[in-house]
């Protein structure tokens, strides 16, 4: 029997008929031209059909396998009203159907509160009864000094917590603050009040937390590279003595990293530090060393991990210190102190700061708010897309040649098979689409830094993947190997120091996805047919260059779920399509058609025509041919001058109106270019649907909040008022 036939569930079904049958009447049926065998095929279809059917029904029964038209139907058994859709969720509101019961068994709790946020929104939230927040006044006889009036400076712990010595990431803390306060006349539900007695407030943690180079992670194998899964940390410019945990050498805030363990006590319990996505403390990392310290267990699992040398050990716990709580001793031995506040270390040994001449390799959690750029998380699913959209000739159809593959790792053995640097890999490509195009396929299978400013030039009708893939899937014993598509985009965000160009003749495209670029894409002057660029972080530009005679008058430019610091297309490029990404320059495209949607561009825009819709053109939007096109839903800076609007903001394109606000415009923040609390409801709702404008549209966060508004007022306590904060 053939792999197909195992997976047909017709041809399953036949074998287990034919399995009944005497074994003569099967060899009278072989020399009988196989009559009864067509027989038993055409009952075995008809039992396949019936079984299928039968699995789907008892499949039905239950809210964790049934189909999704399924689920109303169950949540009208239960009495559930209302059946929060369109919000953006993998799993839908299965899980606040499968919790309806217990909800009500536990209803006007604080737990049943969170959980019900926690279904409905798909974040992590943290309710809160405010009236225990509020200051007391102390009795003679009942001396309590839980909530004074006024704040103890000695009590670094509380103040820590309450974000007064953490001015950066204090709107990542909502809900922890644990100093009282006097009370409130305004209510919460208006949305300026807080401390009241009837108040509880709902704080949703929008940040998401990814790990780089995490124990027991598939590119963490020992023996395979000398990075091992870990990323170098950067050198901090200016002469100053640390290093970036980031390898851009931006500030942004660590994490500790979530908890392993989904079953978080049921729905009596209470979120607390420990269960919510928020900054890494001092005091908390300071504690989870003393931990570590104490048990002595050299695997005690740490929110971060460093090392000196690619291949060097991993420094103990005793050797890792907090800057501003411990100080570093006289001894022989590598010593870093962190700030997890700003992200960044320094090296000591005998006191002395240290720069080690074989790098700092460091392993760590940082947060976002979207799946927006190169990350650590699991890219299979925009990968696919972008690969079923490129605009490569030879992979039109279903036979599209493969012409091989080549993975790329950091100190990858020169007699082995992986390669150590990405311009050895381009050049195996390019020997390898001189026998014949088809698709080459390069995997970047770690965290490492690149240091080089590799070329390819890709051949006509030939197609160029160049993807960060940690994880290589194990082929089936039916499937030679290699095949097309062997691999995980997952796991791994490399860094790439210099250029990338890339040269294309007619029908031929690239696709890049999930590295982390500082310098310049460049696709240099040919007739590249198709440019994507997916789920990557560029933090220079890309670029397009020309000639008279190779001008790439046909490329087609895609930008999807990618932040990148500029485009320029140059005078003949005749497409750009950016999509969930973030552009924070400006956009030039004299010859192009803009296709911009649920996008933040932080720059001007200057194109032919242009399709736009939930989008934020936070800058200058000038097209030159505005009777065809139109921008949608859409923010555009003062004096643009776009094709015909529709619910816009402003509503005319040469108007004044409220403009963005954004929580940080800083690119190392986990919330970068997200709207603001302040800003305005025009932008934070005018997007399709009703979500906010800009990259983050897709999570439809202004909808999720107003779902579990309405989903958690019948488990209200009695008189209480609810108030979704932090959101």
């Amino acid at each position: 029997m053939t792999a197909v036939e195992a997976h047909d569930p017709r041809e399953a079904t036949l074998v287990r008929l034919r399995a009944r049958l005497p074994a003569h009447l099967l060899a009278r049926d072989a020399e009988a031209d196989r009559l009864l065998d067509a027989l038993l095929g055409a009952v075995a279809g008809e039992l396949a059909v019936l079984e299928a059917d039968l699995d789907e029904l008892y499949d039905a029964w239950f809210v964790e396998t049934c189909a999704d038209w399924v689920v109303p139907y169950l949540a009208d058994l239960v009495g559930l009203d209302e059946v929060p859709t369109g919000l953006g969720l993998a799993g839908g509101p299965r899980a606040l159907v499968a919790n309806t019961v217990a909800y009500r068994r536990r209803k006007g709790t604080l737990g049943v509160l969170e959980q019900i946020a926690r279904d409905v929104t798909g974040r992590p939230a943290r309710a809160v009864e405010f009236y225990r927040l509020l200051v007391t006044t102390a009795h003679v006889d009942h001396v309590g000094g839980d909530r004074p009036a006024t704040a103890s400076v000695r009590d670094a712990a509380r103040a820590e917590l309450s974000g007064l010595d953490l001015a950066g990431p204090l709107s990542l803390t909502p809900g922890l603050d644990p100093l009282a306060h006097t009370a409130e006349v305004r209510r919460i539900g208006s949305g300026r009040g807080r401390y009241g007695i009837p108040a509880v407030g709902i704080f949703l943690h929008p940040v998401q937390v990814y790990e780089v180079g995490a124990p027991g992670s598939p590119d963490a194998v020992p023996g395979t590279g000398t990075h091992g899964g870990w990323s170098r940390a950067r050198r901090l410019p200016g002469g100053d003595d640390g290093y970036a945990f980031d390898p851009l050498g931006r500030r942004s805030p660590l994490f500790a990293p979530p908890p392993r363990d989904e079953a978080t006590g049921g729905i009596e319990h209470l979120a607390g530090e420990a269960d919510l996505p928020v900054p890494l403390r001092p005091r908390r990392l300071l504690a989870l060393l003393a931990a570590a310290r104490r048990s002595g267990d050299a695997t005690e699992p740490l929110p971060l991990g460093v090392r000196i040398g690619a291949t060097g050990t991993v420094l103990p716990p005793e050797a890792v210190k907090v800057r501003g709580l411990e100080a570093v001793n006289a001894t022989p031995r590598d010593q870093v102190l962190v700030d997890p506040v700003s992200g960044t270390l320094t090296c000591y040994r005998d006191c002395a700061v240290r720069h080690p001449a074989d790098g700092v390799f460091v392993r760590y959690a940082y947060g976002s708010v979207a799946d927006v750029g190169a990350g650590t998380y699991d890219r299979t699913e925009v990968h696919e897309a972008a690969l079923a959209l490129d605009a490569c000739l030879s992979a039109g159809g279903a036979g599209a040649p493969y012409a091989g593959h080549t993975a790329v790792r950091s100190g990858a053995p020169a007699a082995g098979s992986e390669k150590d640097t990405l311009g050895e890999a381009f050049a195996a490509a390019e020997a390898a689409w001189a026998a014949g195009g088809g698709t080459y396929e390069v995997t970047v299978a770690d965290s490492a830094t690149y240091e080089e400013s590799p070329g390819v030039d890709v051949p006509a009708g030939a197609r160029l993947v160049l993807v960060a893939a940690g994880r290589a899937r194990r082929p089936s014993d039916e499937t030679p190997a290699p095949r097309p598509g062997a691999y995980t985009p997952s796991g791994v965000r490399p860094h790439l120091v210099g250029d990338l160009t890339v040269t294309g003749a007619e029908g031929s495209s690239v696709l890049i996805d999930g590295l982390v670029l500082e310098g310049d894409l460049v696709v240099a002057a040919g007739r590249l047919a198709g440019l994507t660029l997916s789920q990557c972080t560029v933090a220079g530009r890309i670029r397009v260059e020309e000639t008279a005679e190779r001008g790439n008058g046909q490329l087609r430019v895609r930008v999807v779920s990618s932040v990148v610091n500029g485009v320029s297309l140059g005078t003949r490029v005749p497409s750009l399509c950016v999509t969930g990404s973030v552009v924070a320059g400006d956009v030039t495209g004299a010859a192009a058609h803009g296709a911009f949607e649920d996008s933040t561009v932080r720059g001007a825009v200057t194109v032919r025509s242009l399709d736009g819709s939930s989008c934020v053109l936070d800058g200058t939007v000038t097209v030159e041919h505005r009777q065809t096109g139109c921008l949608r839903f859409s923010y555009s800076g003062p004096g643009s001058r776009t094709p015909r609007r529709y619910r816009c903001v402003p509503e005319e394109a040469d108007g004044t109106g409220p403009g963005p606000v954004y929580a940080s415009l800083d690119p190392g923040s986990p919330v970068y270019l997200a709207l603001g609390r302040g800003c305005s409801d025009a932008l934070r709702t005018g997007g399709e649907s009703g979500a906010e404008m800009g990259v983050h549209h897709p999570l439809r966060r202004p909808l999720r909040v107003a779902a579990a508004a309405r989903a958690l007022a019948p488990y209200l306590p009695v008189q209480a008022e609810i108030g979704m904060c932090g959101s």
